[in-house]
């Protein structure tokens, strides 16, 4: 399947129906943007943003940051599948852990080859685009208030492995709990690593069910306004604005947040009303609605609601500890707050168009800056923050319990023991398979430096940073 260009928008044609085939990640034509990169590359761009003189490190902050928005422009293109009357996005056509628990259970051992000429593209039985879910990390909330995220319903959404990592799952069987304890027994510290092609994503949503409509049609959605001045868990019933989403379409919001935030509306105006179509979303079909009624049942949801993107994690395996990026819906997407800055959104490459182009990143490739060793080093030098306001701001110190204490960015101590201050990749470098109850096995950590042979790891499996793999294996 070849993609194209058409006014900036990347797309992939011909527009396809009936099964639906994972597509591979397309190349998006950003200009510097290659995927994968070699582990070598990317180490030498953190090196130099780490080490190297005001130069070198201002081309490799470009550099790295246009990766990740190459990344992110690539797997929100619109694809050739179609699903309930609308088009998918390619990361919408990936694979689920359900689905492939599912078949591993029918005794598959790989993907069927597709058959729309991509080697990579793979072909399965229709189905909807994913069930949205309560997050597996939401389980490890210490307060049930944290989970909410605007009076709606909870924060929900679904993980999803591209089609080189859907093979590789599958071929290793590493959604089996019977072949990752066969690995452990065997002596293997860790499982088989994925392949550098390798992506895996966590999506969060929102859904505009009818019933939450001011108006029968005006979304009431909090903004994301900047991390506290004192680290603590800051979810969003504690973010003190919102926007309004209009799902018919009107609103001439433009950086503008209602800061009264009236949950009958009676604070709305134009200015602080969001069109649906700037951000991405997808009409829900009546199996999506059922599926959903069925775990959020006062949602009240209903074929045709809206459900909205406001968060994704993407993580690559194109280097031993992965890349970390992670992206949320903000009304300011040329000025977003922290962790993501002005910086970081001026390098949005001109592919990234629509509704993508108003999401906000922020990417960490380090755990501390200047760096450690992957082996043998220290927790010295300053945290990086990365993490992302839907699915970490929520943590407080009881769901982080194993960090320590360090440094913040700006060289000060800190105990970075809260979703503000940590960092997907020291996170996801615990994780682990522990069947046995292991005491003292890796937990939940806020930003620090994670050895990858720390003896916490004795008696377990290491899951190559995967968390998602012990959550949903069977």
């Amino acid at each position: 399947m070849r993609a194209a260009s058409l006014a900036g928008i990347l797309i992939l044609a011909p527009v396809c129906s009936g099964a639906i085939t994972a597509v591979a990640l397309p190349d998006p034509q950003v200009a510097g943007f290659s995927f994968p990169e070699s582990e070598a590359t990317i180490a030498g761009w953190v090196q130099d943003l780490e080490n190297g003189p005001p130069d070198a490190a201002a081309a490799a902050f470009e550099k790295i940051n246009l990766h990740g928005w190459g990344l992110w422009t690539a797997l929100t293109a619109q694809s050739s599948m179609v699903e309930n009357g609308q088009r998918m996005r390619v990361f919408e056509t990936w694979y689920t852990p359900q689905e492939l628990s599912d078949q591993l259970a029918a005794g598959a051992t790989a993907l069927p080859a597709g058959t729309t000429g991509s080697a990579a593209a793979r072909t399965v039985t229709p189905r909807r685009r994913a069930a949205l879910l309560v997050l597996n990390q939401f389980s490890h909330v210490a307060g049930s208030a944290a989970r909410t995220a605007n009076g709606a319903g909870q924060v929900i959404g679904f993980v999803k492995y591209d089609p080189t990592a859907s093979d590789h799952i599958l071929k290793q069987q590493l959604l089996s709990t019977a072949a990752l304890t066969t690995l452990l027994r065997s002596g293997a510290q860790q499982i088989p690593v994925f392949p550098s092609t390798a992506l895996t994503l966590k999506a969060a949503f929102q859904v505009a069910a009818s019933g939450t409509l001011v108006g029968g049609r005006y979304y009431r959605l909090k903004a994301w306004p900047g991390p506290p001045a004192t680290p603590q868990a800051w979810d969003p019933t504690k973010w003190p604005g919102c926007v309004w989403i209009d799902i018919l379409g009107g609103g001439s919001g433009n950086g503008a947040v209602d800061g009264v935030a009236s949950t009958d509306g009676s604070s709305r105006t134009e200015a602080t009303t969001y069109p649906v179509s700037s951000l991405i979303s997808y009409r829900l079909s009546a199996a999506d609605a059922g599926a959903l009624d069925l775990t959020q049942p006062t949602l009240g949801a209903k074929a045709g609601d809206t459900a909205i993107l406001v968060a994704m994690h993407v993580a690559g395996r194109e280097t031993t500890r992965w890349t970390w990026q992670t992206f949320w819906w903000t009304p300011t997407p040329d000025d977003p707050h922290l962790p993501s800055s002005q910086a970081i959104a001026s390098l949005r490459p001109a592919q990234l168009s629509g509704a993508a182009r108003n999401y906000a990143m922020a990417l960490g490739y380090d755990m501390l800056s200047p760096g450690q060793p992957f082996v043998g080093g220290a927790n010295s030098g300053l945290a990086v923050y990365v993490y992302n306001p839907w699915l970490e701001a929520h943590f407080g110190p009881a769901d982080l319990p194993d960090s320590v204490a360090g440094f913040d960015p700006a060289g000060q101590p800190a105990a970075n023991n809260t979703g503000v201050a940590s960092n997907c990749m020291t996170c996801h470098a615990r994780a682990n398979y522990n069947p046995d109850k292991v005491a003292g096995a890796p937990r939940y950590s806020g930003a620090r430096y994670v050895d990858l042979a720390d003896p916490q790891f004795a008696g377990t499996l290491q899951l190559d940073f995967l968390w998602s793999l012990p959550g949903s294996a069977q």
